[in-house]
């Protein structure tokens, strides 16, 4: 843990980290236990897991383990990449969990994970294919047992994807699944359609068009209610306890940002936290953090941020730890 009270941001003050993750590009709360669920994205550095840390955060993350009869949730060990997650409390007191996989193909994979236990493991699985030319980022349940929704940032077989994000050109989309119609494009065609989240009620789709920095409100049609830009690239959303969306992302071009790894080149890290009313699309800051403050507290690049109590836990698409703030 590191130096508490460090740093202070707008609205929150960095307390400490947790440790033990890596690559934690996205995290939820398993409701009515300990435990926050993260997903380590696989990288040249690493490969691809679902954490698990307990909410003091008084020790390291661990792997969670999949039992036996769950592997047909992935395609393999080996190939598992998840990124965007979502998570409900399912009647039979398990937790269901949407995972975007990148591993060996685009998929959604559907899991059920025990939390009642000592440690949560993962118990079943299955994997709902994407559709061909989507490249998933982030996916959020329906209420009701509606389906999902998930964002397409780009088409995998386009070889200009730096290039139309640089300009914020048109790379991918929002999709709707359900069991009864399957797979239908919803809303408009955005550069880097990314973080997304659901209103509680089932009307509203919320999406961050990342490249263009900017949010959208869509009905869950499709249909255009209200934008806002952002002067950051907008990542993952989550709900927060008082019913407003908290929104990270990076303070940086999205060319430097997307693949910056996989090139062998050092990431841009300073990033913001905001909160975002779901009525107005006002936006609030709650967190800024500088290139050079960022390397000085050993944390940046910013993809998603969680309510834990009364702190804000900040993930990141690069490094190894998780960032505490308290507001």
């Amino acid at each position: 843990m590191v130096g508490t009270e460090q740093y202070d941001s707008a609205a929150a003050k960095l307390i400490g980290f947790v440790e033990g993750v890596w690559h934690p590009e996205d995290l939820v709360r398993l409701e009515g236990t300990p435990w926050v669920v993260v997903s380590a994205m696989r990288s040249i550095r690493g490969r691809g897991a679902l954490l698990a840390v307990d909410v003091m955060a008084e020790h390291p993350a661990f792997e969670i383990e999949w039992s036996p009869g769950a592997e047909t949730g992935r395609r393999s060990a080996e190939a598992f990449d998840p990124h965007g997650i979502d998570v409900r409390v399912l009647p039979n007191g398990r937790h269901e969990m949407l995972v975007v996989d990148h591993g060996a193909g685009e998929a959604i994979d559907r899991l059920q994970i025990d939390a009642r236990k000592e440690r949560p493991i993962i118990v079943s699985g299955e994997q709902i294919e994407q559709p061909i030319g989507t490249s998933g980022n982030a996916v959020a349940f329906l209420p009701g047992g509606g389906g999902f929704v998930i964002s397409s940032m780009f088409d995998p077989r386009d070889p200009d994807i730096l290039g139309k994000f640089a300009r914020a050109e048109i790379t991918g989309s929002v999709w709707r699944w359900t069991e009864q119609a399957g797979w239908m494009r919803v809303g408009p065609h955005l550069s880097g359609a990314n973080g997304i989240a659901v209103s509680p009620d089932g009307n509203h789709v919320f999406v961050s068009e990342w490249a263009a920095r900017k949010v959208w409100k869509l009905s869950t049609t499709g249909a255009v209610e209200a934008q806002v830009f952002t002067d950051f690239l907008p990542d993952n959303l989550r709900w927060r306890s008082d019913g407003q969306l908290l929104l990270a992302g990076q303070a940086a071009r999205p060319e430097a940002v997307f693949g910056c790894e996989a090139r062998g080149e050092p990431c841009p890290l300073a990033f913001a936290t905001v909160h975002l009313d779901p009525l107005t699309l006002s936006v609030t800051s709650l967190v800024e953090v500088d290139e050079a403050t960022a390397a000085a507290i050993g944390f940046g690049g910013a993809t998603g941020a969680l309510q834990v109590g009364h702190e804000l836990w900040i993930g990141s698409f690069t490094g190894h730890r998780l960032a505490r703030f308290r507001f």
